[in-house]
């Protein structure tokens, strides 16, 4: 991406030094895949002239070293698709490409890295570090890299985690051509930040995470630009136009393994340009080991989230799901279940099955199905992109 190559020279000077400062201990693991993608769209051509059928090639690529008696270690994690018809969805990124070196209880960092915060399988509340490319999935869950310094201390109470984050990645949207997409295509040119320093504003963070029994805790805090803009419609360019606010917001996320029993849980208390919200998501999975004394496990998923803005795209949803896993050879798995708005009258399916054909070749096929659709749900603008995607990823 753009802002991404922005950055580049800084890195490739930075990375330069230090690998040739070490170049003698060179010891290395590279590795990826490559993946060749087809969706279908099950409702014909799309509401905004779009194809019904969409080719697209995805990459993964992997450099892992370490130096300086394996004191120190440069990782390089990069991604890239090239797709058939939607520019915005043609991108290169540097999810991570990092400089650590550890010293006794401490590790520092510089460089993009990509941090997840949660336990939820649907609603990742928390999760607030990195940028979210909806050209590449509607949902969010498809994160950029952001370049950081951080430093992390570990000791027996648990682990504390601080976060400087110098430049801020702007969100990624589908454009003309992209499908599913809002109803209003995203201006990208016409960008607003509440901070008068814009993208250069200094964003930071501070985590503390421990174990206690059986609980795994969380406890995070974060000031900077808001990963999600506020979105108007402007009347002359017909388009939507991009604020993003101020956000100051304080999460817990707590999960506990009880036998088959795992229990979620994230909560939130935000200050998003002045206004003040309250979200909660968790939930529970029940795993059923050994099914019908067969080598089969069933995980059922049950989670909900809540949030008191009404104006809000998930406010009151639930999610109901199964996971079945063979437990195989080729490592046959199927996820499937139904999000639903419990505040109105809207439902989605969607299923994930995935298989590996041999060692180096793993088969996906994803679908989601629009079921009822209420007019006024923030889903409205997709219940004509039910789909069913293809993927064959071949690894090296």
């Amino acid at each position: 991406m753009q802002n991404q190559f922005f950055i580049a020279p800084v890195y490739v000077l930075l990375f330069s030094f230090i690998f040739f400062q070490n170049v003698k201990a060179l010891d290395y693991k590279a590795y990826g895949f490559i993946q060749p993608e087809i969706t279908s769209f099950l409702n014909g051509d799309g509401r905004h002239n779009q194809s019904n059928k969409n080719f697209s090639a995805f990459a993964k690529g992997t450099f892992v070293t370490y130096l300086n008696n394996n004191n120190a270690k440069i990782t390089v994690n990069s991604i890239g698709r090239i797709d058939d018809n939607d520019n915005n969805r043609t991108y290169i990124d540097f999810q991570k490409l990092k400089y650590e070196f550890f010293f006794n209880d401490y590790t520092f960092r510089i460089g993009n890295e990509l941090i997840f915060w949660g336990v939820n399988e649907s609603f990742n509340i928390v999760d607030i570090i990195n940028q979210s490319n909806l050209a590449e999935e509607i949902s969010g869950t498809k994160k950029l890299g952001q370049p950081m310094i951080s430093l992390s201390y570990f000791n027996n109470y648990g682990n504390l985690d601080f976060y400087l984050m110098p430049y801020f990645i702007e969100r990624v949207f589908p454009g003309t051509k992209g499908r599913p997409r809002l109803a209003f295509e995203v201006e990208k040119n016409n960008v607003v930040f509440e901070s008068s320093s814009k993208k250069n504003k200094v964003d930071v963070a501070i985590r503390y995470s421990t174990v206690v029994d059986d609980f795994d805790i969380g406890i995070s805090h974060f000031h900077g630009n808001n990963r999600s803009p506020n979105l108007t419609f402007n009347n002359k360019s017909f388009k939507l136009d991009q604020f993003y606010p101020i956000l100051s917001q304080t999460s817990l996320d707590l999960q506990s393994t009880k036998g088959a029993w795992l229990y979620k849980l994230e909560a939130l208390l935000a200050d998003n340009g002045g206004e003040k919200h309250f979200s909660i998501a968790g939930g529970t999975e029940y795993t059923i080991y050994g099914v019908k004394e067969t080598s089969s496990d069933l995980g059922i998923i049950i989670e909900y989230t809540f949030d008191d803005r009404n104006d809000f795209a998930f406010n009151d949803e639930g999610v109901i799901a199964l996971r079945w896993t063979r437990n195989d050879i080729n490592s046959t798995s199927i996820l499937a279940g139904v999000l639903s708005d419990l505040g109105g009258n809207s439902n989605r399916f969607f299923a994930e099955f995935e298989q590996r054909l041999n060692d180096d070749v793993k088969l996906f096929i994803d679908t989601s199905i629009s079921g009822n659709i209420d007019q006024n749900d923030f889903t409205y603008a997709f219940k004509e992109d039910s789909q069913i995607t293809i993927k064959i990823a071949k690894y090296f």
